[in-house]
């Protein structure tokens, strides 16, 4: 017995299902045309259920998206009466096949803003997979050769054996007269989002050689002041990564504190720099950059598998001096 589990919002989706490239990369030809049947809060509901789904059938499958794994691929259709029914295609279908899992059952629930979606599977090597059409694509019959499949994680920022140990991003910047706001030259906490903008832009381009595109923060805290006058520090770092999602912790740091009630030009360095915001937030990049960060990322272990083998046998040919 095979059991996936995904939960995720809606809002997390909500810029990505109005590009198009996401919507024929995610969804099967008839998901779409269902969806298009539905009103625009419907429409949304039902796109989110069917996200969910998908990963919770990636994850009884033990792989996730990518490697020739998309999904468009997982079809969560509509039965007769309703209920769900999956429906693989392509790559997915074959990895179905090979671990010889019977019919994939999924479950859809909805709670104000929670979406969750979970996906049952029994072993058995007789199963069969009705296929589903993915936009441009014809159904792949099953097959069981070994795909050389590797595991890359999910789209929900699940951290994959790919994901770099540590990866940041630092900015350091004066607030200008330009950037107060409010009365009392306070700074708008807009000015320091802008800067997270550009250390994520930052990461994804280290990342994948893209500047990607920020989609939205799961959480923002402002937690002190910042005025005309302070240096703000703020730094990014890559939490997490999946096919396309790259999930960015950020803070933002004051280090030195403008004291213009002290003297025009009056200024200090505290003695700890203060916490002023921290926020999670995420970035898809497009999926051609992503096989080319996945494309690199293999090249290297290559050359680091070629270069461990050439030290392995070096060290058998050294000479033991007694």
């Amino acid at each position: 017995m095979r059991i996936g589990v995904d939960v995720l919002s809606p809002a997390e989706l909500d810029r990505l299902t109005t590009r198009e490239w996401f919507r024929r990369h995610t969804y099967a030809e008839e998901e779409l045309e269902y969806a298009a049947t539905l009103s625009p809060s419907r429409e949304r509901e039902f796109l989110a259920g069917r996200f969910a789904a998908k990963e919770a059938v990636v994850k009884v499958l033990g792989t996730g998206f990518g490697r020739g794994i998309r999904p468009a691929q997982v079809c969560v259709a509509r039965a007769d009466r309703s209920a769900p029914v999956v429906r693989l295609s392509g790559a997915a279908a074959r990895h179905a096949e090979e671990l010889g899992l019977g019919a994939i059952t999924v479950s859809i629930a909805h709670k104000e803003a929670c979406v969750v979606a979970v996906a049952v599977a029994a072993d058995h090597s007789d199963a069969t997979h009705p296929p589903c059409t993915e936009r441009g694509t014809a159904p792949v019959p099953p097959r069981t050769e070994s795909l050389g499949y590797e595991q890359v994680g999910d789209m929900q920022g699940t951290p994959t054996p790919e994901a770099p140990a540590d990866i940041t991003a630092t900015l350091r910047v004066r607030m200008g007269p330009q950037d107060a706001h409010y009365g009392g030259e306070l700074v708008s906490g807009a000015r320091l989002l802008e800067m997270f903008g550009d250390l994520v832009t930052e990461i994804t381009i280290k990342t994948d050689g893209d500047e990607g595109l920020l989609t939205g923060y799961q959480k923002v805290e402002f937690l002190a002041p910042v005025s005309a006058g302070d240096y703000i520090e703020a730094t990014a770092r890559l939490r997490s990564r999946s096919r396309l999602r790259r999930t960015v912790e950020f803070t933002a740091y004051k280090t030195v504190v403008a004291r213009y009630d002290l003297g025009a030009t009056r200024a200090e360095t505290p003695a700890e720099p203060v916490l002023v915001c921290r926020a999670v937030g995420t970035a898809v990049v497009p999926p051609a950059a992503a096989r080319r960060a996945s494309a690199r990322t293999d090249s290297a272990r290559t050359d680091s598998a070629r270069t461990d083998s050439a030290h392995t046998d070096s060290a058998q040919h050294m000479p033991v001096l007694t």
